[in-house]
């Protein structure tokens, strides 16, 4: 009797052995697979964002990065899509740095090659008229260059600032009724607001100091070609997803030549007028302030004559850009 007793006890700890023996040799293989499982679809693919981040750090050439796993639907996919965005707009700076030394070295070169011919001149001329003469040249392009230098360091601060800031509102209503009556304290075409809100509240994204800048600078550039006795028009109106400013001119247009390159750094096709340099930052300036803001600007020219430029600006508390709804 006790032998058969001990019997069964002993083959009950064998079983009990047998089956802890299972569940740990099971545990090991779920662990190896759910190790692979987590190689495969997390370590793996974080390896290859690495690897790929890397690179990008590493070579201009590769930006904007791509990475692999963007596609995914998880927290890697949504990992891939940030870096791709964050490439994108790391390499859309760049460029923007980059176009900004090249437009700014060009347009240095003028002013400079003047300056140092008048400064050589001075030296040799004998005539009191003649050094005069070389003496108001200098002083026009060392103005000049004062004025390229104020353009793009506005530029340049516009953009740290619009970087740096969540998009405020600002009653649009009111800032262009501001813009209006400054404009009307200074001599030139008249000018007239048409706002046409229907009762709406008019709030839209961006501060009103740089909005008012943006319409001050159309105002000015519209004023520019106006004839003295015919109105610059400021127009509002709401649209499907923003509200639209329109402010048109009465003179002779924009030569379809230049439609592309009107918004550019330092481009100006006005004639020249004494007294008047135009440095050609004032639209370049306006372009930055809305589409950082996330609306946009446009131009064009009306059948009965004039330029129009249309700025096209979302409601307070938007959450995407004009450019994400074309």
């Amino acid at each position: 009797m006790v032998s058969q007793s001990t019997h069964r006890i002993l083959q009950a700890l064998y079983g009990v052995r047998l089956r802890i023996f299972q569940v740990v040799v099971a545990s090991i293989v779920l662990a190896a697979l759910l190790s692979a499982l987590m190689a495969a679809t997390v370590v793996r693919p974080l390896a290859r964002l690495r690897r790929a981040a890397t690179a990008v750090a590493r070579r201009r050439d590769a930006l904007p990065g791509t990475f692999r796993g963007a596609e995914r639907r998880d927290e890697i996919g949504e990992l891939a899509r940030a870096l791709e965005e964050l490439t994108r707009r790391l390499d859309l700076h760049v460029r923007q740095v980059e176009g900004i030394a090249a437009d700014v070295s060009h347009e240095l070169k003028n002013p400079l090659t003047s300056i140092r011919t008048a400064a050589e001149m001075i030296a040799v001329a004998e005539d009191p008229g003649e050094r005069q003469r070389f003496l108001n040249m200098l002083t026009r392009d060392v103005d000049r260059l004062e004025r390229l230098v104020a353009g793009v360091q506005e530029m340049a601060r516009i953009d740290a600032q619009l970087a740096q800031e969540a998009p405020p509102a600002a009653d649009l209503a009111a800032v262009l009724r501001a813009v209006v009556d400054g404009a009307m304290l200074m001599p030139g075409s008249p000018v007239v607001l048409q706002a046409d809100v229907s009762g709406a509240v008019a709030h839209v994204q961006g501060s009103v100091d740089r909005l008012a800048q943006v319409f001050e600078n159309l105002v000015r550039n519209a004023r520019s070609f106006s004839p003295a006795d015919l109105a610059v028009e400021v127009a509002v109106r709401r649209e499907a997803v923003a509200w639209c400013v329109t402010v048109c001119d009465r003179g002779p247009g924009i030569p379809p030549e230049h439609f592309d390159r009107i918004f550019d750094r330092f481009f100006s096709f006005r004639p020249a007028h004494p007294g008047r340099d135009h440095a050609g930052l004032g639209l370049p300036i306006a372009r930055s302030i809305v589409e950082g803001y996330g609306g946009s600007i446009g131009v064009r020219n009306r059948a009965e004559g004039g330029a129009c430029f249309e700025v096209h600006l979302l409601p307070a508390g938007a959450a995407h850009s004009l450019g994400s709804v074309q």
